[in-house]
């Protein structure tokens, strides 16, 4: 670059249309700027992956936890039923329980759990996330809502009935 300056008395020179020292602040800010939208995008994008895996670990965790809650209702069924076969006559009614260690959050978040005739419901709220696996008992089921955690599947001889509460 041609430099138009002039001498004057004092010694200084005068550098009329001379831009190089802004080229040093505007290389800086663009590469901050750069940057920062860099690292934005990076963690917009990871905070997008994070939510899908924490949304697919929930499901595949309430399905894992609904079938064992299955897998326990099914075998209290089946105990209750070789109770009440085995039973002499005027023995008194047939009572079975089983405890069922269930955990009391699926990654992080808490669950609730409905139990009817047909199936065991597992929720939660954040993610909205909901799995549903049909039993095979053979007994009637009594509809009941607990909170995820430790559960009582109780087989009540007077009522015929199985009965699925909090412990």
């Amino acid at each position: 670059m041609r430099e138009h300056g002039t001498v004057d008395g004092g010694g200084d020179r005068c550098f009329r249309g001379d831009e190089r020292a802004v080229s040093v602040t505007v290389g800086y800010v663009l590469t901050l700027a750069i940057g920062a939208v860099l690292l934005s995008g990076v963690v917009i994008g990871i905070g997008g992956v994070v939510d899908s895996q924490t949304d697919r670990v929930v499901r595949g965790d309430l399905a894992v936890v609904g079938q064992t809650a299955v897998a326990n209702l099914e075998s209290a069924d089946r105990l209750a039923r070789a109770a009440e076969v085995d039973r002499p006559a005027g023995a008194p009614d047939a009572n079975v329980a089983v405890d069922v260690d269930l955990p009391t959050r699926i990654a992080g978040r808490p669950y609730r759990i409905a139990v009817d005739g047909e199936a065991v419901t597992l929720r939660t709220d954040d993610p909205e996330a909901v799995a549903e696996i049909p039993h095979a008992a053979n007994l009637s089921v009594e509809s009941s809502r607990v909170r995820g955690g430790p559960i009582r599947i109780r087989y009540n001889g007077s009522t015929g009935r199985l009965e699925v509460t909090e412990r």
